[in-house]
């Protein structure tokens, strides 16, 4: 019998890292999907014109919001990937048990969170030299134009932070499918359910999140809701496999 003790975080560790790079695949997915949303933003996200007989004036309002948007539905969709048989296959060739699988798909997320945050970021930054070398000058309104650099940070930490509630609320799906499949059918029901119903609920609980105008604050509801998400789901798989 071997008397050596197992580090459940230096396991956790090396099973992150091998995750990374097992992984990869969907980290290209992501920037696909920015590449993507990119271009239907060169659109313009609205259009607006106005016209008195004697002068017209158009405006066109151009948005990375919709780069944000693709990466959060990507991240969702990743959340759930991680929680399937086909993903927890890479697993198989480490010694591993529930506490260190949960540990790195978690480390996996945080990091896809974090890089998706700074490439949404800079995607807008893109957008604006795009736009700024691509039409005339003259008809570029310069006004908050140019982004200060504590802006960039700060567009890139608010994107990573919904990307981690995102991910967490994914990742618990994905756990709950697993329980039952029952929940595939259970859980798209609660929420047309709740959007029909509770309306005014829903509505709440959004606000709550995306009207916050203290960062500090915002920073904390997020990470103690995604811990109480991700706590949730280490729980229920626990119970999965005792009692498997």
């Amino acid at each position: 019998m071997s008397l050596k003790k197992i580090d459940p975080l230096s396991i956790s560790l090396r099973l992150y890292f091998y995750k990374l790079k097992g992984y990869s695949v969907l980290l290209y997915g992501l920037i696909l999907a920015q590449i993507i949303a990119l271009l239907f933003s060169l659109n313009g996200i609205s259009y607006m014109s106005s016209n008195n007989g004697e002068l017209s004036v158009s405006v066109n309002t151009y948005s990375a919001s919709l780069v944000i948007v693709f990466s959060l539905v990507w991240i969702f969709y990743t959340a759930i990937q991680l929680t399937t048989k086909r993903y927890k296959r890479i697993e198989i060739p480490l010694v591993t048990n529930n506490i260190t699988g949960h540990l790195s798909d978690i480390g996996f997320l945080m990091t896809a969170c974090f890089f998706g945050g700074l490439t949404s970021s800079l995607a807008g930054v893109l957008l604006r030299v795009i736009i700024y070398f691509t039409f005339d000058r003259s008809q570029v309104i310069v006004d908050q134009f140019f982004l200060p650099f504590i802006d960039l940070l700060l567009g890139a930490a608010v994107s990573a932070l919904y990307m981690i509630l995102i991910s967490a609320i994914g990742y618990l799906i994905g756990v709950l499918t697993k329980v039952s499949m029952a929940f595939v059918i259970v859980i798209p029901t609660v929420i047309l359910g709740l959007l029909r119903v509770y309306a005014d609920f829903v509505q709440t609980l959004v606000a709550f999140f995306t009207r916050e105008t203290s960062f500090p604050l915002f920073v904390l509801k997020v990470l103690i809701t995604s811990m109480l998400l991700f706590g949730f789901s280490f729980l229920l798989s626990n119970r999965r496999e005792a009692v498997q």
